[in-house]
């Protein structure tokens, strides 16, 4: 007997597995799973306005990633006929898990052009319907009229009954899955609630409606819209205004989302809101390691510095790619508080992690890391690491780093002693990058250097420091 349940639970767990590109021998196990209750009828898998139907049941388990999934593709149905193929099956599960991109093919297009005839899916209808005589036409007209009202007069007298009209049309639309309609409303809410000063009356209103459209099914629908990117403005100008609420869903689709290019989108959606930076730094001490790594690449690009202590407290994470991350995270934070860990960082057992501290550094706000960056050279035993170091230093420019940068790029030193002409020749470089007075005249004193690297690359050096000057 079908058990909806389960077959929807195993189907969300699939295609998380097949985002995980690191979770094969897993995903092999849940999709022989997930076969074998696709075997005797046909299943009908349906998005009811943010609920999972399955044969026309609602699932009530922990089904949330599929569903966003789903609204991500605009997926309205799916059908999966009995007996139906393994191929077919792993198409299926492939494009729900791929991100779709602007101007590539929609799932039924991509299955079909695979070749799949026992799984088929329908496009959910985002798009108003068409201004035609009778009553959807006579609502269209209506919205209009009552947004246009409310755009011409933010204020007006009768401001609480033309949001009052609004919201209810919000929830029609919402009903009816015109989820374009629906991001037109509520964008045309806020931008009012923009011109309205804060204390009125009228803002009071304002509140009063944005607390009856913002239910967590409509939140997530606006977030799949933000990564859409003629929608994109409108559907973060909408979040904004569900403030922690809105932080939270965006959040939530990160979690899911395994590919840079998905999660840039996110994060430049959550980088635009005002509230829920908390929520952020509590992704750091997530279970899961890609969820953590997500929440440190994020912190990182914000340069949350309220985020230091819970991004030291993962540099100790078993998976080399979660410290990455926490240590480029550190290095774009850069504030005197990520000194300490950074240094820890530096002294990571994978020179992969300790590059990442090396590449993230930099800028005058980085002035700080001089001295810890010195330390960790003179401590550093691989050669690439150490040159990414030295480079560092220059990006970072302060008096402290061009120092230290000087006695690197003497033949000979006290304090480093002498050092390979590679890492000579990258101190050279560094010091072009500093570009102060102090590294102008160590430059033009080493264009008479015995060794040839050093004196070529010292003299290309000043000729593009002066063109900068």
């Amino acid at each position: 007997m079908l058990d909806p349940e389960l077959i929807a639970q195993r189907l969300a767990r699939c295609v998380e597995l097949f985002r995980d590109p690191d979770a094969k021998q897993v995903q092999k196990a849940e999709f022989r799973a997930l076969l074998g209750l696709l075997k005797d009828q046909t299943v009908v898998i349906t998005d009811s306005a943010g609920q999972l139907l399955v044969n026309g049941v609602a699932v009530q388990g922990k089904v949330g990633s599929l569903i966003q999934r789903i609204g991500l593709h605009n997926v309205g149905e799916i059908t999966i006929q009995p007996h139906a193929p393994a191929s077919d099956v792993f198409e299926l599960l492939t494009a729900l898990s791929d991100q779709p991109a602007l101007g590539t093919e929609d799932i039924p297009t991509r299955l079909r052009q695979a070749g799949v005839t026992k799984v088929s899916v329908a496009i959910a209808d985002l798009a108003p319907p068409a201004r035609v005589s009778g009553p959807t036409s006579r609502a269209a007209s209506q919205s209009d009229d009552v947004l246009g009202e409310l755009e011409r007069n933010p204020q007006a007298p009768d401001v609480s009954r033309l949001l009052d009209a609004l919201v209810r049309q919000v929830e029609t639309a919402f009903k009816a899955g015109r989820f374009e309609q629906v991001l037109t409303l509520v964008a045309g809410i806020a931008r009012g609630l923009q011109q309205v000063p804060r204390g009125s009356d009228a803002r009071r209103h304002y509140g009063i409606a944005f607390k009856r459209v913002y239910t967590k099914a409509m939140l997530d629908r606006l977030a799949h819209l933000a990564s859409v990117p003629k929608h994109r403005s409108d559907a973060i100008l909408a979040l904004q205004r569900a403030g922690a609420g809105g932080v939270k869903v965006l959040i939530d689709l990160l979690v899911a989302a395994p590919a840079m290019a998905e999660r840039r989108v996110l994060f430049d959606a959550l980088s635009q809101m005002k509230e829920g930076t908390g929520q952020l730094v509590h992704m750091l001490d997530h279970r899961q390691w890609f969820v953590v790594r997500n929440g440190a690449e994020l912190v990182g690009e914000l340069g949350l510095e309220d985020a230091v202590p819970a991004l030291a407290r993962q540099l100790e994470h078993p998976d080399d790619r979660v410290r990455k991350a926490v240590a480029l995270a550190l290095a774009k934070i850069g504030s005197g508080s990520a000194a300490e860990p950074l240094l820890h960082a530096l002294r990571d057992r994978s020179p992969e992690v300790r590059m990442q501290v090396a590449l993230g550094i930099g800028g005058l706000k980085a002035g700080a890391l001089a001295m810890p960056l010195v330390v960790a050279m003179e401590e550093e035993q691989d050669e690439a690491v150490e040159r990414e170091l030295i480079l560092a230093l220059g990006r970072i420019g302060s008096p402290d780093a061009v120092l230290a940068l000087i006695k690197v790029a003497q033949p000979a030193g006290r304090f480093f002693g002498r050092k390979p002409t590679v890492l000579r020749a990258a101190a050279v470089e560094a010091l072009r990058l500093a570009g102060t007075a102090a590294a102008i005249g160590t430059l033009e004193g080493l264009v008479d250097d015995s060794d040839a690297e050093v004196k070529e690359a010292a003299r290309a050096a000043l000729v593009d420091v002066r063109k900068r000057r």
